[in-house]
């Protein structure tokens, strides 16, 4: 175990800490954390019960694998945390003794360890870097911490992205001197598992290893294929041949390995990365039939390619699309694909906040600054951002007054606080969203035309989900990534081809809900029927037309386009008043 550095003061970082520590102290600090922090960041019950539903693979790879270490677990005072994909704990287990204790450091479900939360951690340091690490002791940045060792590596689904977390915590004075090993055998075999059940009717998987006795172990390298379409991999075949989601659904198979004979069931091939390798093929359900033809691409991939290299220019990137179709999913993906990604990816609902607090959640504030104010202040997600993404969804809502201030930070790349004298310097990748008309809404005199052609530089659409290509493809997509494989559950063609026509006004979000009742109410085992389909949801009768007349107009002008002010002239809502207007652009 490698000696520890001790620290000279507070607010200094520790003397020789590791550079992915220091850089995680400095990013600590521009959070606002101060090491005395004694705030516990969780979410509610019924949040966490969201988060364990939209990680079910927790429950079916990781669950089985905790039980398997049990005894391992609790010979030691220590216990292993998974969390999901923002550092949210959602499962905890190990020695019964040192659970009760670890309740004192917030490591039971619920609670929110990334590092904007708690500062340096394993956690969300591992989140940060996307890499293994430690934290040991005075290395953690909150003094509540202290007494904790921590070992932490993310867990990566087959399409490249990090689906969570897996720490082992134990006391600092007696940490486990094995605790990396077991964690690295851990997230493999959790990686191995998940990419084994993406193992379907037309996929197959392609086992390879310089050994030819790990074959068949976790610690084999895994590449699942389409027909000769590289779809995913583990992690450990991604580190192999330096793979990114961005080479899943193009890259194909004669890249990797020129000249292969896909029929052959066992092989030693040349790949083209000069390595030889053992091969062993898993062929799908149907048999695979030859080299044939390969499926067509993701409309949509040419376009995701080149928003990838506009964010990577630092070129503002505005996506649009139906609510539902996967704006937020779009800007997570170019994020983690982006020289940005070593940053934040910071995300704001600009609908979903009250008028009122939204310029300080951009822009931040000084203690005191306003009534109710942190006695801390707050940096802002703009400062947050900085060195990576930031994220404004629904920036159609953006109130007039607060548009004015955004692109002048935009514009000048500096940052003033509420209250404050200062500027601060700010760099971030700036992907915006919204499902509304932009130029109508600048038309209507809602959004400013300046804003709009800073903000869409260059512009991205996401088709609805009954536009999509393939769907019938998709669908097995997601219900594979949902965990079926897991539970030997399995749709029929006549369920994929009903679903495959319904309309889906509620596009991805709707049909992922649909999967998770299928999945909830069947057995393992099953096979879903139509009978176990459930009927499609009336949609709502529109309300009738409401006619603007000029005087709601003639408000927005004396209130200097502040909606707020507006409506109360009006004696309405600021809701009601946006209903209006955009009634009256529909018409």
């Amino acid at each position: 175990m490698p000696q520890r550095a001790r620290f000279l003061a507070p607010a200094q970082s520790p003397v020789g800490l590791p550079c992915q520590l220091e850089d995680s102290w400095q990013r600590s600090l521009s959070y606002g954390l101060t090491r005395d922090d004694d705030a516990q960041p969780w979410v509610a019950s019924t949040q966490l019960k969201d988060a364990r539903a939209e990680n079910s693979w927790v429950k079916h790879l990781v669950t089985p694998m905790l039980s398997r270490l049990a005894t391992e677990l609790t010979s030691h005072p220590s216990i292993m945390v998974m969390s999901d994909a923002t550092g949210l704990v959602l499962e905890t287990h190990g020695n019964n003794d040192f659970l009760h204790k670890a309740q004192r450091y917030a490591l039971s479900p619920g609670n929110l360890w990334g590092e904007h939360a708690r500062g340096t951690n394993a956690i969300g340091t591992a989140l940060a870097l996307q890499q293994h690490c430690e934290v040991s002791g005075g290395e953690h940045y909150l003094n509540r911490n202290a007494g904790l060792f921590c070992s932490a590596a993310p867990v990566f689904r087959p399409d490249g992205h990090i689906a969570g977390v897996l720490d082992l915590s134990t006391p600092a004075l007696a940490p486990r001197r094995d605790a990396a090993a077991l964690i690295r055998r851990a997230v493999c075999e959790i990686e191995h598992a998940w990419t084994m059940s993406a193992l379907g009717a037309n996929r197959w998987l392609l086992s390879l290893h310089h050994d030819q006795a790990v074959l068949g172990s976790a610690r084999e390298l895994l590449l699942i294929f389409e027909d000769t379409t590289l779809l995913g991999a583990n992690k450990l075949a991604m580190d192999e041949f330096s793979l990114t989601c961005g080479h899943f659904g193009v890259l194909n198979i004669d890249t990797l390995f020129p000249g292969i004979d896909v029929r052959a069931g066992e092989s030693i091939q040349d790949a083209s990365n000069h390595r030889r390798y053992y091969t062993r093929q898993t062929l799908p359900a149907r048999r695979y039939s030859g080299r044939g033809t390969t499926q067509p691409q993701d409309g949509l991939a040419v376009e995701k390619e080149k928003a990838l290299r506009i964010v990577n220019a630092g070129i503002a990137l505005c996506v649009t699309g139906e609510t539902g179709c996967g704006k937020e999913y779009l800007a997570r993906e170019l994020y983690t694909r982006s020289q940005w990604r070593n940053g934040n990816f910071v995300a704001i609902n600009c609908a979903a906040l009250p008028e009122h607090l939204i310029e300080s959640e951009l822009f931040g504030y000084v203690p005191g600054a306003f009534t109710g104010a942190s006695p801390k202040g707050y940096i802002g997600k703009c400062r947050e951002a900085d060195g990576g993404v930031l994220f404004l969804d629904e920036i159609g809502d953006m109130p007039l007054a607060l548009q004015t201030r955004l692109l002048r930070v935009l514009q000048e790349k500096k940052v003033t606080p509420l209250g404050a004298n200062s500027t601060w310097n700010v760099n971030f990748a700036l992907i915006c969203a919204t499902h509304q008309d932009l130029t109508t809404r600048v038309q209507a005199g809602l959004f400013r035309e300046d804003l709009l052609y800073r903000i869409q530089e260059f512009h991205v659409r996401i088709p609805p989900l009954r536009e999509w290509p393939q769907l019938e493809r998709f669908i097995h997509k997601l219900w594979h990534e949902l965990g079926a494989p897991c539970r030997d559950l399995t749709l029929s063609d006549e369920v994929v081809s009903a679903l495959a026509r319904r309309p889906w006004p509620g596009n991805v979000r709707q049909l992922l809900s649909q999967l998770r009742v299928l999945m909830a109410l069947a057995e393992d085992g099953d096979r879903i029927t139509l009978a176990d389909l459930p009927g499609e949801m009336p949609l709502a009768r529109p309300p009738e037309p409401v006619v603007v007349q000029v005087d709601e107009q003639s408000a927005i002008a004396e209130a200097q386009g502040n909606m707020s002010l507006a409506a109360k002239k009006l004696g309405i809502s600021r809701s009601t008043l946006y209903r209006r207007l955009e009634k009256r652009q529909a018409g």
